[in-house]
C-alpha cells in the first residue's frame, strides 16, 4: 500500500493503459510475412526445402514466444496519475514499478513510431530533472495521459503546451531514450 497515492481520485487520470493493436502489430507482422513465404514455397512445389524448413521452426516455436511476450506486456504496461506521484510501470520485461512525484519531471513528451501512427498508440517519454527519461511504450492514449500529468505538474514548472522543448523528434530511434 503507498498511502495517499493507493486510490487516485476521479479526474486525476488512468490509469492509463497500452493499445493491444499496437503490442501484437509486430508479432502478427512476422507470423503473416512467414506464413505467406511458407504458403508460396508450399504453392512452388519447394515445401520440403530448408527454406520452408526455417519457416515452419519460426512459426511453431517463435510464434508462440512472441504472442506470450505481447501478451504479458499488455497485462503489465500501466500509467497512473495519483495525486502526488505519477505510477510508471514500463511493462514486461521490466518487474519494477515506480513512483515518480511530479516535482521531479522536468518535461513529458510523446514518440510515435509507424506501429504508433498506424494504431494511435505511442510512447510517453518522462524525462527527470538529473536528465533521466522512463520510456512507457505502446500506451493507446498517450496524450491524453500526458495532458494528465502537466495537470499535475507545479504550475510554475509545466512546460508550455506547443513550446519546442515539449515534444521529441520522432524520427529518433527508441533506443536513444534511456
Amino acid at each position: 500500500m503507498r498511502g495517499v497515492n493507493d486510490n487516485p481520485q476521479p479526474g486525476f487520470g488512468g490509469p492509463f493503459l497500452p493499445s493491444a493493436l499496437s503490442l501484437f502489430l509486430p508479432t502478427l507482422t512476422i507470423l503473416s510475412g512467414y506464413g505467406v513465404v511458407l504458403a508460396g514455397l508450399v504453392v512452388a512445389g519447394r515445401g520440403d526445402g530448408a527454406l520452408a524448413r526455417l519457416c515452419i521452426v519460426v512459426l511453431a516455436l517463435g510464434g508462440p514466444f512472441l504472442i506470450a511476450h505481447a501478451t504479458l506486456r499488455a497485462f503489465t504496461i500501466r500509467v497512473a496519475v495519483m495525486p502526488r506521484t505519477l505510477y510508471v510501470h514500463r511493462g514486461f520485461p521490466s518487474s519494477q514499478a515506480q513512483d515518480i512525484p511530479y516535482r521531479l519531471i522536468e518535461r513529458v513528451a510523446i514518440r510515435r513510431g509507424l506501429a504508433g501512427r498506424i494504431s494511435g498508440s505511442g510512447a510517453l517519454v518522462v524525462t527527470l530533472l538529473g536528465g533521466r527519461r522512463i520510456v512507457v511504450g505502446d500506451l493507446k492514449n498517450p496524450d491524453q495521459a500526458r495532458a494528465a500529468i502537466l495537470r499535475q505538474m507545479p504550475a510554475g514548472e509545466r512546460p508550455a503546451p506547443d513550446s519546442p522543448g515539449s515534444d521529441l523528434e520522432t524520427s529518433r530511434p527508441f533506443a536513444s531514450a534511456r
